[in-house]
């Protein structure tokens, strides 16, 4: 007969962007599956509301104080220090009362205030998840001040925090959704007149205006020559403006603001076209899709272009500034992707990428281990 494993108290401190909010989700989903008690610590925002309300995970959340970003100087500033490391009544009660085993920090601001709090108890390990190249100011704070330990979801975000961080360090991927690995299938093959390409322009929770507003352009472009099929996720802010650019170019294309259920698009897509966010590379990777990536060029420390260097490196994509983003250009680099042979077939291979496949259970073995690990020290 097999041994039960033992079940843990589990928070999952986490919110803010989507960024933030779907791998802390998969995370929660997994761990309730296997016998664990979870609850996500969140803000409560729109977007939180949105997203958690449709999983039957239970969230609390608490106030967050927001960081003006200068680097970790900013933590030297006394008022910023106190703000951020003072816990509301609320959070101290419910962590008294809950008894976390495990804290597991996503990064963002919200996660800070959690990880702390918890960090005073010790009966609580706080473990902190990277999903960037580049770990966020949140998450290196947090390396200096409450991780026992650091799991990067992209490689090297490590590299940023040894000047001050010595515990230990894990390359486990990103968690992807269990609903968006399934739809996981062999990339068709194009050159192929028979059929028209399948095109999503992924805006991202946040929008993406640069892109929202050349692509109609370079789809039109491009659908000179080229017939094909688009699905665009503008974003609430340029919904209608995309819509209306895509009626005036007498294209017909799906837009949505967001889409609920992104793995049936995913399934759909032969090329996403998007920002280079660090979950965007990771779903991207778990699933085998070619790709164009157009970074954000104001992520802090320029993240979202070492995110898409993990893919273009890779001949997995292809990388356009955002600088250089032009409607010619990207209608070129999209039609090169359907008509030269077998590229799209090479880059969704060299996309498909298992560490993010199993990055969920790993991580969770992982925690589930540094529990164990302390409860026996």
């Amino acid at each position: 007969m097999a041994v039960k494993e033992k079940s843990y108290s589990i928070i999952i401190a986490a919110g803010g962007t989507g960024g933030h909010i779907f791998p802390a989700l998969a995370m929660a989903n997994h761990f309730k599956e296997n016998g664990h008690k979870v609850v996500i610590a969140g803000t409560g925002n729109k977007l939180e509301r949105n997203i958690f309300s449709q999983s039957n995970i239970e969230v609390e959340n608490f106030e967050a104080q927001k960081i003006k970003r200068n680097g970790l100087k900013t933590f030297l500033d006394p008022k910023i220090y106190q703000a951020i490391s003072r816990s509301d009544a609320k959070l101290i009660k419910f962590l008294k009362g809950f008894e976390p085993d495990l804290v597991l920090g996503m990064g963002g601001y919200p996660s800070i205030s959690t990880c702390i709090a918890a960090n005073e108890s010790d009966r609580t390990v706080v473990v902190i998840h990277e999903q960037n190249t580049k770990a966020g100011l949140a998450n290196r704070y947090l390396a200096w001040t409450a991780a026992y330990a650091v799991i990067e979801g992209l490689p090297g975000a490590v590299g940023g925090m040894t000047k001050f961080f010595t515990g230990d360090c894990q390359y486990l991927g990103n968690p992807v959704r269990q609903e968006i690995i399934d739809k996981r299938q062999p990339s068709r093959e194009f050159p192929d007149k028979s059929k028209k390409p399948r095109i999503f322009i992924l805006g991202g929770s946040q929008g993406a205006r640069s892109i929202n507003f050349v692509v109609p352009k370079a789809m039109h472009y491009l659908s000179k020559n080229t017939p094909v099929e688009i699905t665009h996720d503008t974003g609430e802010a340029d919904y209608e403006k995309v819509k209306e650019m895509y009626k005036d170019f007498n294209i017909k294309a799906k837009v949505s603001k967001f889409f609920d259920d992104i793995s049936q698009v995913y399934k759909w897509a032969d090329i996403v076209i998007g920002r280079a966010g660090a979950m965007t590379i990771s779903e991207l990777s778990a699933l085998g899709l070619p790709s164009i990536l157009i970074p954000y060029p104001r992520a802090t420390d320029n993240h979202q272009f070492y995110n898409a260097k993990f893919l273009v490196d890779k001949n997995a994509a292809e990388i356009i500034l955002d600088k250089d983003l032009e409607p010619e250009k990207l209608a070129q680099i999209t039609k090169s992707f359907f008509i030269e042979k077998d590229k799209l077939k090479k880059a969704s291979m060299a996309a498909y990428d298992e560490t993010f496949v199993e990055a969920t259970e790993k991580i969770s073995d992982y925690c589930i281990s540094i529990i164990e690990k302390r409860t026996l020290s």
